[in-house]
């Protein structure tokens, strides 16, 4: 937890930043709104890069046929995931 002293300095800082280059805060902050509609973004995200990660490693411990099944998982997961997103997104609300 930031102390009064911390906050403070912090309001400065985003004070600062804003004034020094606005068009930085827009671009933050539509990020920010970005990430805020779509909070599984972040894990679907984690996800690949851990399977990446997995795919990697059975690579190198040699078992080829792991790291192709690792692989062929996450990308039909990918797939099934923007699939069922562009379906949902074309629907009328």
């Amino acid at each position: 937890m930031l102390s009064d002293h911390d906050r403070k300095t912090l309001r400065e800082v985003e004070r600062q930043c804003m004034a020094d280059d606005p068009d930085f805060t827009h671009a933050f902050e539509a990020g920010q709104t970005r990430l805020s509609r779509d909070p599984h973004q972040l894990g679907v995200s984690l996800a690949i890069v851990a399977a990446a990660l997995l795919t990697v490693f059975l690579l190198v411990a040699g078992s080829l046929a792991g790291a192709v099944a690792v692989a062929t998982a996450t990308g039909l997961i990918i797939w099934a995931v923007g699939h069922h997103s562009a379906g949902t997104n074309r629907q009328a609300p």
